[in-house]
């Protein structure tokens, strides 16, 4: 980590990029309806509540809570006991996480899809009846 010490945001942000999560995939793991509270503490709108931070070190036991509050020390617990066990076991979990945020987009394609099929049915219905809209088409 860098000398000075980084704000509660920076944490946060490097706690994504090196979990390999995305805001909607963090807000997710936390047990958020949507991903704006999250969103709103990025972009530096608002600082996160206890109840949230609390909720980052019960998910990611690994994470140096002092670190995250402060922004000084190491990111997690102890990273130079890291064992092949360890650094096995987080990767496992980043695997586990991209797994679920694909399966997530897989599921958000499939809705998109049927939703389109039921918009094209209601669109060649209308064209079926000659009209759009409910006015009458002219050929």
């Amino acid at each position: 980590m860098k000398d000075t010490p980084l704000d509660i945001h920076e944490c946060i942000e490097f706690l994504l990029e090196n979990k390999g999560m995305t805001v909607y995939g963090l807000s997710k793991e936390l047990g958020f309806d949507k991903p704006a509270k999250l969103y709103t503490i990025l972009n530096r709108r608002t600082k996160p509540s206890y109840d949230t931070l609390v909720s980052i070190t019960n998910r990611f036991d690994d994470i140096n809570g002092d670190w995250l509050l402060r922004g000084t020390g190491e990111p997690y617990m102890n990273p130079s006991g890291s064992t092949p066990q360890i650094q096995s076991d987080r990767l496992n979990e980043r695997n586990q996480n991209l797994e679920k945020q694909i399966a997530d987009r897989n599921e958000t394609i499939e809705l998109l899809k049927q939703q389109i099929i039921i918009l094209r049915e209601v669109i060649n219905h209308s064209h079926r009846n000659g009209t759009v809209q409910g006015k009458e088409v002219f050929s």
